[in-house]
């Protein structure tokens, strides 16, 4: 009897394996193709935005990488936050809109063409995210901000100049909650 538990455990773990190696390929097979904006773009026409949002937010590398393009400014990524974006939760959702945000700083025209329809500009002009590293002093979180208020300053499309001024007040008044997070002007 014991020698047929030991054949039986030993197919088992065997089988359990193999499913596990099995897998492990299957996922690292479908996160790679998030380095292509349009590869991303078919995978959520194929199975639908939340279900690529939840894969890629699972490989924090491909995640960190799906914002850092987004925030580029450039068209096909800013086409992926926004296709993303309907299938985002809370965090996932707060993350985009800042990757979204910080793209202002490379081309705000692109970020108001093109966003605008799914992100709020509360949302996108909201100034950075103050947990992320590049942005954790009040001196780099105001050069931020500078830089993204000279950016849409200097947008030429008289249609867009509307909710380039509406960014702009917004992106003004995240300059005094940056100061409070920062304890800035506060009296001691």
């Amino acid at each position: 009897m014991k020698p047929i538990r030991h054949i039986l455990f030993i197919i088992f773990f065997g089988y359990l394996l193999f499913s596990a190696d099995v897998l492990l390929a299957n996922k690292n097979e479908t996160i790679s193709y998030y380095k292509n904006p349009k590869s991303i773009m078919n995978k959520i026409s194929n199975r639908g935005s939340h279900a690529i949002v939840s894969e890629l937010y699972s490989c924090h590398k491909a995640w960190a990488f799906v914002l850092q393009k987004i925030a580029t400014g450039t068209k096909s990524w800013l086409r992926v936050a926004v296709a993303l974006h309907s299938g985002a939760d809370a965090g996932t959702s707060e993350m985009l809109a800042l990757s979204v945000g910080e793209a202002l700083e490379n081309s705000p025209d692109n970020v108001f063409l093109v966003t605008l329809k799914e992100f709020r500009v509360e949302s996108i002009c909201s100034g950075p995210d103050i947990d992320n590293v590049r942005y954790n002093s009040y001196e780099l979180a105001m050069k931020a901000i500078k830089q993204r208020q000279n950016r849409i300053l200097a947008i030429s499309d008289h249609k867009l100049k509307n909710v380039g001024e509406k960014c702009m007040q917004i992106l003004e008044k995240s300059k005094d909650g940056i100061a409070r997070f920062y304890g800035i002007g506060e009296k001691k």
